[in-house]
């Protein structure tokens, strides 16, 4: 697809159903890598990314139960030794993840837990850019715990791939994925690509969220409510790139990593090296 037509395709509301067709073509291609029962499961490496393929694996939240082929795909194909689960405990335990031979999930709670934002938040005329940003922006808080987890991992075993997930693995995961990418060195234009991505990855997921939109529908819910709903469940391109700026605006990924990660300079030189394409 040309990449003109799949930028604007990425951008269409979660209202809004994509073409079968063009969604298959996508989500069979890399950088989405097939897990069956996995949705919106990808490698962070692409054509215009300095991370080396196959250590980073993103995806939504893994079925409770796996097939053997899923398991097969999972271990020996991606070769996956960790999978780092970025949700609230109330989640996972309506969804816990599975138990795999040869697999550690690692999980940590919140350094502290943030008020849940409210549909109404994402119901505005900028789309709920703001309130992205902000949201995106509290993770840096909240999930100091996990990210460093994430990150020592990249340290201490360069050569054992992993895979992060939340729970329709958009905007926690989205988040450290684009702090994995800052840390590489990629360009902007290469985190929204990658972020943007999840809009393809979460069609099949679609019919699923548009019920709980319709659900959400009745006379208790007014309008900002519903079209906030709508937004959160969707990918806004501006939040992310407001959450890159105010990245900047406290020094960058790397200071991040110093500053509340504790991560020391040699730790990030070695990370970096870690993650990126030899000679990039």
């Amino acid at each position: 697809m040309d990449p003109e037509d799949l930028h604007r395709l990425l951008q269409t509301g979660i209202r809004t159903e994509l073409p079968s067709d063009t969604v298959a073509r996508i989500i069979t291609q890399p950088p989405f890598v097939s897990v069956p029962g996995f949705i919106n499961v990808r490698d962070i490496s692409s054509v215009d990314s300095a991370v080396r393929r196959g250590i980073a694996y993103r995806s939504a939240a893994p079925p409770v139960a796996l097939s053997a082929e899923a398991q097969h795909a999972l271990v020996h194909s991606l070769g996956v030794t960790t999978i780092f689960d970025l949700r609230r405990p109330l989640e996972r335990a309506k969804l816990p993840n599975p138990v795999i031979d040869g697999v550690q999930t690692v999980w940590l709670p919140y350094a502290f837990e943030a008020p849940p934002p409210t549909y109404a938040d994402f119901g505005g005329r900028d789309g709920g850019m703001e309130s992205f940003t902000r949201l995106y922006r509290s993770y840096l808080d909240t999930h100091v715990p996990i990210y460093k987890r994430v990150f020592e991992h990249i340290r201490d075993r360069p050569q054992e791939p992993f895979l992060f997930h939340c729970s329709a693995g958009k905007d926690r995961t989205g988040v450290l994925a684009a702090l994995l990418l800052r840390v590489a060195g990629c360009a902007d234009a290469a985190i929204l690509h990658d972020y943007m991505l999840t809009r393809a990855g979460i069609e099949p997921a679609r019919p699923r969220l548009s019920a709980m939109l319709q659900a959400h529908h009745g006379v208790e819910a007014d309008e900002l409510e519903r079209t906030g709903m709508a937004a959160l469940f969707g990918v806004q391109m501006q939040g992310m790139l407001g959450f890159l700026r105010a990245l900047d605006e406290i020094g960058g990924a790397e200071r991040y990593l110093h500053m509340r990660l504790g991560l020391s300079e040699d730790d990030v030189r070695v990370i970096r090296g870690n993650l990126r394409v030899e000679g990039a």
